[in-house]
């Protein structure tokens, strides 16, 4: 006891002595330097395009940042800036800040602020400065900045950046350039284009310039500095057919580049996510009531008794007849002398922009359950699962692998006739315009990580653990003359008939997520806005109700 109280007054006399007297440090500035922002942004800079280039200014800054050449701008607005840049300053999309195209009559930037007006209220002692050679966004975009600027080109803006840097106490500096969009508007966007390539080589050498300002602030090594460069969105170009995955990444109009730069990040390179399978081969195109019935072996296996089952098909929507994937009750698959609800059996179908199953039995009642929406032009894997529990019978619906609904079909009886199995339209109800492939039939309820394991999959293994209850296997894809061929053990080969049938190769994704989902997987527009407001320590705030994300080094 005598040593110990021997230590403390030791190591209280040795604190006595390095703890200055006077106020204390700021404790953030401590742990985290003295956080500021440079904001670059360029109009019409494909990402691809950007990334081709290699330009040395940006280049060096990649081995210290987070960054992505297949970030995403507003898809809705792909052609004009202006809501692209609202979701850059507000960090909302533009069902809450209001903003369409260039259309700002309806804003509600007073609802959701500018992040410039974000900073002020948070940091009143803050030094924000805004420069752009876009009237636009000079008149909508930089209200709260303490200085902003409408200039003549970039040039001018580039160098009202670099005096602003110059200043001791700066908060954030944005920077914004037109010149890339200006020459892609005008001779194309891509880097094969010469004044396009020249653009971006010019824009580079901008940025390199305001890095080196940066770097020679007096005080730089103790301050802390996020970059953030990117673009507002890309540009119109023709994608090869080779290039072409028929998802959001295929649109050069929303193709942007990302960075964000911290001599404090480790390399981290955001890359487009993984779509899925390809799915490849020459398809039955199915419209205008063309359909395949079952010609061969015994209809009543695809009956709907009181017993298990599990339906699995891939379809792939083309247009409709309003010119968009939106149908109404086309028949996919089916087992009913007519689509009605007055007949027995059970139909597969779509209807707006998801898919829908239905059916009446022998009990006399009638019912569907709802599976999931539908991705447009590119492949979606539709299941329907019959499951007996406790005596009573259920059916559920799952799409790409992922459960939908639930319904009891206790009461509706047998589900039975002598109709065979149909895939296609029926002539009594609308016409699908769609690719058909890939169809299953189990005499087995498949459990749900089956369902989810193999409906992304194509085509069925012998070593499938459910394989002797595949009663119907039908690719379709590769199918000859009006023959389309049962690969599963029992040979229920189907007659295509009803109208001329057409075959068009494909070479799509199976399961690809939506563009939503796509989207929240790589940096976005509406992303910045929260990367630096964290950046920046402030605390966000729920009533903000920000859209974005942040993205760390790790």
């Amino acid at each position: 006891m005598a040593g110990l109280a021997i230590c403390i007054a030791a190591c209280n006399q040795e604190f006595s002595k390095v703890i200055p007297e006077g106020d204390p440090v700021d404790s953030v500035n401590v742990a985290f330097g003295s956080p500021r922002v440079l904001y670059i942004i360029a109009d019409g800079a494909r990402g691809k395009s950007v990334h081709e280039a290699e330009t040395p200014a940006i280049t060096a800054l990649l081995p210290n940042a987070i960054y992505s050449w297949e970030s995403l701008s507003d898809e809705e607005s792909a052609a004009l800036n202006g809501a692209n840049w609202a979701d850059m300053l507000t960090g909302v999309q533009q069902d809450k800040h209001g903003v369409v195209g260039n259309d700002f009559s309806n804003e509600r930037l007073d609802d959701f602020p500018l992040l410039f007006e974000r900073i002020q209220a948070a940091m009143p002692n803050s030094n924000v400065q805004a420069y752009t050679s876009a009237p636009l966004f000079y008149e909508q975009l930089t209200t709260g900045a303490d200085d902003r600027a409408l200039l003549d080109n970039d040039g001018a803006v580039k160098d009202a950046a670099a005096a602003a840097l110059a200043a001791e106490d700066i908060t954030i500096v944005t920077a914004h350039f037109t010149g890339i969009d200006q020459a892609g508007s005008q001779y194309g966007y891509d880097l094969s284009v010469p004044q396009y390539r020249e653009a971006i080589f010019g824009f580079d050498q901008y940025v390199g310039e305001l890095m080196e300002t940066l770097r020679a602030r007096p005080n730089y090594s103790q301050e802390n500095w996020l970059v953030v460069i990117t673009s507002s969105r890309g540009g119109q170009y023709t994608v090869p057919d080779d290039e072409n995955d028929n998802t959001i990444f295929s649109n050069p109009e929303v193709n942007t580049f990302t960075i964000f730069h911290s001599p404090r990040y480790r390399t981290r390179v955001v890359s487009k996510p993984f779509l899925g399978i390809r799915f490849q081969g020459d398809f039955v195109r199915f419209q205008q009531q063309l359909r395949g019935e079952v010609t061969a072996g015994d209809n009543d296996l695809y009956n709907l008794e009181d017993e298990a089952f599990t339906i699995e098909l891939k379809v792939k929507k083309n247009p409709g007849p309003n010119n968009n994937y939106q149908y109404t009750y086309p028949a996919l698959i089916n087992k009913r002398e007519r689509w009605t609800w007055d007949y027995v059996g059970w139909t597969i179908f779509l209807e707006n922009d998801f898919w829908m199953f239905n059916a009446r039995g022998l009990g006399n009642n009638v019912g569907q359950t709802r599976g999931g929406t539908l991705a447009n032009a590119t492949w979606n894997s539709i299941a329907v699962v019959g499951v007996i529990r406790d005596n009573r019978r259920f059916v559920r619906t799952f799409t790409n692998g992922q459960f939908n609904n639930e319904t009891e079909i206790t009461n509706y009886g047998s589900i039975t006739n002598n109709i065979p199995l149909m895939i296609g339209g029926q002539s009594d109800n609308g016409q699908a315009d769609c690719y058909i492939a890939d169809v299953r039939f189990w005499k087995v309820a498949l459990p749900d990580d089956v369902v989810r394991q193999y409906s992304c999959e194509t085509g069925i293994a012998e070593d499938h653990p459910y394989y002797d209850f595949l009663v119907g296997l039908w690719p379709v894809v590769g199918s000859a003359d009006n023959t389309i061929t049962d690969e599963g053990p029992l040979g229920s080969h189907m007659t295509l008939g009803g109208a001329g049938i057409t075959r068009q190769y494909q070479s799509d994704y199976v399961c690809a997520p939506s563009s939503s989902d796509l989207g929240a997987l790589v940096p976005r527009n509406v992303d910045i806005p929260a990367q630096i407001v964290s950046w920046l320590k402030i605390p966000r705030q729920e009533s903000w109700q920000l859209d974005g994300r942040v993205w760390l080094d790790r």
